[in-house]
C-alpha cells in the first residue's frame, strides 16, 4: 500500500497496531509517525508513552516487551522501531519468527512502528517481505507530479508566499526530484522551499531565486559559459573563463562539467531527429530535464558537426593536461576563445 492508503486508512481508523513503513521518501516516514503519534500519546506523557529504539541494538523480545506494557496517560503508547536489522540485512534473531506472529494480531496496549529509512529501501530481505505481508505495510515512494506540486504550492502557502505555474514547473526540473539515481528527496525540497521563503523579497518566488538558491555556482559558471560560445560572444566567454580561474581548482571541474554539457547537446541533436520531446529525450538519457533543456537550446546554435569538433576538442584538453602538456587554466581560456561560431 501506498502513501496515499497510508492517509485514507488513518483517516478512517482502519490501519493496524504493527505497523511498517518503508520507500524512498523519509520526510513522508517521519510524517506518518509523528500523525500518530498526535493521535495516540497526549502531549505531556510523550517522554514515557513514545518509545524509540535503533534496530541494530534491539531484539524482537525487547520490541514485544514493550508493546505490551499499559499506558496510565494515553491512549495507546507508541514503539519506534528505526531500521531493524533483520529487515535489510541477513542475520538472526532468536525472537524474530515469534515477532512476525505478534504483527498480525491487535494490540491493545501500543502501536508498533517500524521504519526502515530510504537508504536501505533497495536491500528489503526476505523477513522485511514477510513483514510486508504480516502488518500494515505502507511503501512511501516517490511523489508523483501532481502531488508533488500539491506539495510546494502547500508549503509556499505556509510560507506566506506564491509560486506561479511556469516557476513551479521550473522549480522541479531544476531540483532532478524524477532524475534517475537522484538521491534529491523531499527532505531537501522542504528545507530549499524554507530557503526560498526566507529569501523572498516579493511576493512570488521568481526563476532568478530559484537559480540563486538551488543551481551550484559551478553549474552557472558552465550555463553562462556555454549561453557565451553558443551565441558567439567571446569577451563575455573569456570574462566568464577568467571567473573561472581565480576560483580554486575552478578550471577542471568546470571543463569536465563543459565536456558532460557538449555531450549532452550531441545526444540531444541525434535524439530530436526522430521527432522526441525533451521530457522524453532526458528520460530517454538519463539526465536532469533541466540540464538537458539548456543543453538542447544551446546545441541549436550549431551544426552537429561543430559540437561533435568541440567534444573532440575538449577530449583532446582532459588528455593533454594530465599528460601535462598544456596549463588547465590556459586550456579553458582557449577553448573559451575558438569555440565561438
Amino acid at each position: 500500500m501506498s502513501y496515499k492508503d497510508f492517509a485514507n486508512d488513518f483517516k478512517k481508523g482502519i490501519m493496524g497496531d504493527v505497523l511498517f513503513f518503508y520507500g524512498a521518501e523519509d520526510y513522508l516516514m517521519d510524517w506518518a509517525v509523528q500523525q500518530i503519534t498526535g493521535r495516540y500519546v497526549d502531549e505531556s506523557s510523550r517522554n514515557i508513552d513514545v518509545r524509540f529504539f535503533e534496530g541494530d541494538k534491539v531484539s524482537a523480545w525487547d520490541i514485544m516487551g514493550e508493546a505490551r506494557t499499559y499506558s496510565m496517560f494515553s491512549e495507546k503508547r507508541v514503539i519506534i522501531v528505526r531500521n531493524y536489522l533483520p529487515l535489510y540485512r541477513k542475520t538472526a534473531d532468536a525472537g524474530a519468527d515469534d515477532l512476525l506472529k505478534f504483527a498480525k494480531e491487535k494490540q491493545d496496549t501500543s502501536v508498533v512502528v517500524f521504519v526502515l529509512e530510504s537508504r536501505y529501501a533497495d536491500d528489503l530481505t526476505a523477513y522485511a517481505k514477510k513483514l510486508i505481508k504480516a502488518a500494515s505495510a505502507y511503501e512511501f515512494a516517490s511523489l508523483d507530479k501532481a502531488d508533488l506540486k500539491s506539495f510546494i504550492t502547500k508549503r509556499v502557502r505556509a510560507g506566506g508566499r506564491i509560486i506561479a505555474r511556469r516557476e513551479l514547473d521550473y522549480l522541479i526540473d531544476v531540483s532532478g526530484y524524477y532524475l534517475k539515481g537522484s538521491s534529491y528527496s523531499l527532505t531537501q525540497l522542504d528545507a530549499d522551499l524554507e530557503k526560498m521563503i526566507n529569501a523572498c523579497s516579493e511576493d512570488s518566488i521568481t526563476a532568478g531565486l530559484i537559480d540563486e538558491l538551488l543551481v551550484g555556482e559551478t553549474d552557472k559558471f558552465v550555463f553562462d559559459l556555454v549561453d557565451a560560445v553558443t551565441g558567439g560572444n567571446r569577451s563575455k566567454a573569456l570574462s566568464i573563463a577568467e571567473a573561472i580561474i581565480h576560483e580554486e581548482d575552478g578550471s577542471m571541474q568546470v571543463l569536465a562539467l563543459l565536456t558532460k554539457q557538449f555531450e549532452i547537446m550531441y545526444d540531444s541533436m541525434e535524439l530530436s531527429k526522430d521527432g522526441y520531446s525533451i521530457s522524453q529525450m532526458a528520460k530517454m538519457t538519463g539526465v536532469n530535464e533541466f540540464r538537458f533543456k539548456k543543453a538542447y537550446m544551446a546545441a541549436g546554435r550549431y551544426r552537429m558537426s561543430r559540437i561533435k569538433e568541440l567534444l573532440v576538442q575538449l577530449y583532446n584538453i582532459d588528455r593533454d593536461i594530465k599528460r601535462g602538456d598544456i596549463d588547465k587554466d590556459i586550456a579553458l581560456e582557449l577553448f573559451a576563445a575558438t569555440a565561438c561560431p
